[in-house]
């Protein structure tokens, strides 16, 4: 299937001027950006069409050429523009994981599809000719030819060259002279410990390939950390909420809680309140940027009994006996209000 034309992709009349083009390409952009779509592979791939639209539409040269050729002359053109290594694009592929996983970090295996180098023509794009394009014989290098047509002079590309002004080879019939096809790879990645949400680990060389002499783009994987069933992250710190008994937080006690690196001893003091934070340093996310972990911050919610029975119900009212005073008593007085 060919390519489409690029004036459709960007959703353009063929008259509109460079800010309307650049109008439309920003627009297109940022809805089809891989940063906001990136468990979208579809999305990407717009992405990368949109981009490639606009390279052509928004260079003033490039588009006059692309009005009088079309896709032809970029396509074979394409091996040898600029003489420089051209780089393979990245891929952008999303992964989820555990929040353990997360935090210990994991080896994952992702399959990717990509541009692999085309087999027949050993990535160049072409079957035959030179090493580096020579001038068109017919043209000499200068493509716009003076043509006669119905006794009217008019001006028109070179017949043989295409309007390239260059003599270049015949495309290779397997890529259609683009030196790359479709293929699929399995990659290895590592995801080091601290990843969150919108983490990208990039793996160089894995991306895309680009023709000869060019180099491969990289594999950014971005990572989605699935919520977890105990532990709240914010940033590098862990939150979460621990039930206590009545006795336990009345009395005091020590108590065993659960961290991501196994039990650990929470101290709690004679009347500790429901509600109270206590902070445990070095217990939360390791950092991904820098060395350390972040805290992890415990919640007591004290656990009131319910349906008590006739012995427990005693105690508790001899509770009540020995604890008269209203704990509201202060609030009629700080509201201002009467009882």
């Amino acid at each position: 299937m060919g390519k489409r034309d690029y004036y459709d992709v960007l959703g353009v009349p063929r008259h509109a001027g460079p800010q309307e083009v650049r109008a439309a390409f920003r627009r297109l952009a940022r809805r089809y950006s891989p940063d906001v779509n990136f468990w979208d592979m579809r999305a990407t791939e717009l992405f990368e069409e949109i981009s490639e639209a606009y390279g052509v539409l928004g260079d003033p040269t490039a588009r006059a050429l692309y009005d009088r050729l079309g896709h032809r002359v970029f396509e074979p053109m394409g091996q040898w523009q600029g003489e420089h290594r051209a780089r393979g694009d990245d891929i952008h592929y999303p992964i989820e994981i555990d929040l353990d996983d997360a935090l210990r970090g994991v080896s994952a295996i992702v399959d990717v599809t990509r541009h692999e180098r085309c087999a027949a023509c050993h990535g160049t794009g072409r079957t035959e000719g030179p090493q580096r394009p020579a001038s068109c014989p017919v043209c000499n290098g200068a493509p716009l030819q003076v043509a006669v047509r119905r006794g009217i002079p008019v001006m028109g590309p070179c017949p043989n060259c295409g309007g390239s002004g260059r003599d270049l080879p015949r495309p290779c019939p397997a890529c259609r002279g683009r030196a790359t096809v479709a293929g699929h790879a399995r990659v290895g990645v590592r995801i080091p410990p601290g990843v969150d949400t919108g983490s990208e680990i990039r793996v160089h060389g894995e991306g895309h390939a680009a023709p000869v002499p060019g180099e491969r783009g990289d594999l950014v994987v971005i990572a989605r950390v699935r919520p977890h069933g105990f532990f709240i992250r914010k940033g590098d710190n862990l939150y979460c909420e621990v039930p206590v008994t009545v006795p336990e937080a009345a009395l005091g006690a020590r108590i065993q809680i659960p961290t991501p690196d196994g039990p650990a001893v929470l101290t709690l003091p004679a009347g500790t309140q429901s509600g109270r934070v206590f902070r445990l340093r070095g217990r939360g996310c390791p950092r991904l940027d820098r060395d350390g972990r972040g805290d992890l911050f415990v919640t007591t919610h004290v656990m009131i009994p319910c349906n008590a029975d006739s012995t427990l119900e005693e105690v508790l009212r001899a509770l009540q006996r020995l604890l008269p005073a209203n704990p509201r008593a202060e609030l009629w007085s700080r509201a201002g209000g009467q009882r």
